[in-house]
């Protein structure tokens, strides 16, 4: 079982080649691009992405166009000693992304991105290999 258990949100831009990823400050346990989200404390998975993505991008949620892609486990971004577990949903922000107090800045990156050091282990090992696989990512 992870340690950590977090909800992201997938991003795409419009030809599905770019998501949207989260750099945080640099005092946090880690600067590396991880997915937009949090922890799952509330209720319910919509609860949870309309506080995290208000809190992070400064955006709302179109759950009309929710979908959920798929679980991921991997090392926790800056705690290689833990793992983490990300339920991923992708779904339209309402909005123009903008970081919060939280958030450092935000960056779209792509399948190119795979070998990117700044890029969370979850993100290159296991979530951009399985979204190309697929074809969502292009």
């Amino acid at each position: 079982m992870a340690y950590y258990k977090k909800i992201g949100l997938l991003v795409l831009n419009e030809n599905a080649s770019k998501f949207l990823v989260c750099e945080k400050f640099p005092q946090n346990v880690t600067s590396d691009y991880i997915m937009p989200g949090g922890q799952f404390q509330e209720k319910t998975v919509e609860e949870c992405l309309k506080n995290e993505i208000e809190e992070e991008l400064k955006c709302k949620v179109d759950f009309a166009t929710l979908n959920y892609i798929g679980e991921y486990t991997d090392v926790a971004a800056g705690r290689p000693d833990r793992d983490v577990s990300i339920k991923l949903y992708s779904a339209s922000i309402v909005g123009m992304p903008t970081p919060s107090t939280e958030v450092n800045a935000l960056h779209w990156i792509g399948k190119e991105d795979a070998t990117n050091e700044r890029v969370s282990p979850i993100v290159k090992n296991k979530i951009i290999p399985d979204l190309v696989r697929r074809g969502i990512l292009k």
